[in-house]
């Protein structure tokens, strides 16, 4: 079913995030974390259920072996051909009921000293319609008294989307959409595999400049070639619904910096972040967050943080291809679309107290608690479904993790 959050919750972990965080010390532990997504309107509502676990073996003083499980359970709606004509109502209240779990499975290896550290990772994921096998090397450095550090890092991905086998439909307005995932992956005459490849690139730069002053500088890029629509959304384009047609090529760039201010009366912490973003179908994005970090008690903290993301759509991309056509390409999805988002959220981070040995229930070395909620409100200006605007503009969040280090 291929269902990937928006862009505007999907973004929520930024390298803010990640501001003054160290080479990672070998530790063994476990860890499992559950993370609710439900998006309301109507008949399009859309709930993401995302359980996760983790394990994380110290194999000595330089080396830890990691291994780590996610799934995405999905239900819910979509439209099936944007724009179909018979009256916008129509097209959302008969919208498309559709349900799917992805898996992914996945393990790291990771090597590091004092100051260094180097890290590779595989994952595996499946679900009726999709293939996924991924990989990726980082490596971190820290430097002078580690008030500096350098992180580089090189991701490649290899997918593989179930589409609707037609060998007749030389051309992209003759393709007709898939209507199930029955069959996918099983050799049917019926279905088709197509392929998709991603690179990505990323650089970082962290320094803490005083005490309480710490920065973080990221830069990232990544390639995609193949398949990048979505093959069960058709699109009228006058005479006939086909399915959406997107360029084969897709490069994205992005840097980000984010500030963090230690407030050392209050024993908080204040954070900035800002993200531009384009890429080479003409989309532009700029994302500024607005963060404080507060210890309450012994162990915990509240976190509070406010976001904006704005972006204008692609080159191709057209609110009614009937009368404004944009090329040879066409689209059904939103997020191509201009667009804007706000977010509102808090986090509450609970680090266990442990006994006068440091020990926590008497045999665990660490115990964190977290729990997150973000409120999503979404402004899809120039996309419609007909006449109708989009019903789907308010989205929750919420994240429930624990971590036991031993």
């Amino acid at each position: 079913m291929q269902l990937r959050l928006p862009r505007p919750a999907a973004a929520a972990a930024t390298a803010i995030l990640l501001l003054g965080a160290g080479v990672a010390r070998a530790e063994s532990g476990i860890g499992t974390t559950t993370t609710f997504f439900h998006e309301s309107g109507g008949a399009l509502d859309m709930t993401v259920l995302t359980p996760s676990a983790h394990a994380t073996v110290d194999m000595g003083e330089a080396a830890t072996v990691s291994a780590r499980w996610e799934a995405d359970v999905v239900s819910g709606a979509s439209v099936a051909v944007v724009d179909a004509p018979g009256g916008t109502v129509d097209a959302i209240t008969s919208a498309t009921t559709l349900s799917d779990v992805r898996h992914v499975f996945g393990g790291s290896l990771t090597f590091n000293d004092d100051n260094t550290s180097l890290t590779g990772t595989y994952d595996y994921g499946f679900e009726e319609d999709y293939r996924s096998h991924g990989m990726s090397i980082s490596a971190r450095a820290e430097m002078f008294e580690r008030n500096t550090a350098f992180e580089v890092s090189y991701a490649r991905g290899w997918d593989r989307v179930c589409t609707l086998l037609q060998p007749r439909a030389q051309e992209a307005v003759d393709r007709s959409r898939l209507p199930n995932a029955d069959g996918c992956f099983q050799a049917e005459m019926e279905r088709d595999t197509v392929d998709v490849s991603l690179q990505t690139f990323q650089g970082g730069w962290t320094q803490a400049w005083t005490p309480v002053l710490t920065t973080q500088l990221t830069l990232t890029a990544q390639i995609l070639n193949g398949f990048q629509g979505n093959p069960y959304r058709a699109v009228w384009l006058g005479r006939t619904a086909a399915q959406e047609h997107h360029p084969e090529n897709r490069a994205r760039y992005a840097a980000g910096l984010g500030v963090r201010f230690w407030v050392k009366p209050l024993r908080g912490a204040a954070q900035l972040f800002g993200r531009l973003y384009r890429d080479s179908w003409g989309v532009e994005s700029f994302t500024g967050e607005i963060a404080y970090d507060q210890a309450i008690l012994a162990g915990l903290r509240l976190k509070a943080r406010g976001r904006y993301y704005t972006q204008i759509g692609a080159s191709f991309y057209s609110d009614d291809y009937q009368r404004f056509p944009q090329g040879q390409y066409f689209t059904g999805d939103r997020e191509l679309s201009p667009m804007s988002s706000v977010t509102v959220g808090g986090q509450l981070t609970w680090d266990v107290p442990g006994n006068e040995e440091g020990d926590v229930l008497g045999f665990l070395g660490g115990l964190e608690i977290v729990g997150k909620a973000d409120l999503i409100f979404h402004d899809f200006s120039e996309f419609h479904y007909g006449r109708a605007e989009v019903p789907t503009d308010t989205a929750l969040m919420a994240t429930f993790g624990i971590e036991a280090i031993f």
